[in-house]
């Protein structure tokens, strides 16, 4: 192999590092104040679970959230969203029978389900019964987002 070859490759190399490490440290300062520099090695996990009591029409939904990381987390308050076609609809969940329960605090180990029921949604906007899929969207106070699976609410002509 000629010298001018392998410099050519060790510059190429090089100029891949560099661009590699300029992306990190942009990324490190542009969520400056969202945690530390150490924040990629925290790995915080979680499992973020929508389930359904019924196989169609759906009048509870469950929400599942465990926590598998080393850390605790606070998520936000989650946000349900009923989807169909074309359209959407976002409601965001504060808690249950009047109580504020979010942010919350989820240990290592742990999990904190919901019970969402659909007819509260549908009295709100009538045509929330016409949607076909749910999901639930979920972030911590830090900006991290999760998503939970789609939960098929009714038949249509798509599905």
């Amino acid at each position: 192999m000629d010298n001018v070859t392998l410099l050519y490759i060790i510059a190429l190399q090089a100029m891949v590092i560099f661009m590699l490490l300029a992306y990190e440290i942009w990324r490190i300062f542009r969520n400056k104040g969202k945690g530390t520099i150490w924040r990629p090695f925290w790995r915080i996990k979680l499992i973020v679970y929508l389930d359904k009591d019924r196989v169609l029409n759906p009048q509870l939904l469950t929400l599942t959230i465990k926590n598998t990381g080393k850390r605790e987390v606070e998520i936000n308050a989650p946000v349900l969203e009923f989807r169909k076609i074309w359209s959407k609809r976002k409601f965001k969940l504060s808690g249950t029978n009047g109580n504020y329960i979010y942010p919350l605090f989820i240990e290592p180990g742990n999990k904190h389900q919901l019970f969402i029921e659909t007819a509260r949604f549908h009295q709100y906007d009538s045509e929330i019964k016409g949607f076909y899929w749910a999901r639930i969207y979920l972030s911590d106070v830090e900006g991290r987002r999760w998503k939970s699976n789609d939960v098929k609410l009714r038949k249509s002509w798509v599905t």
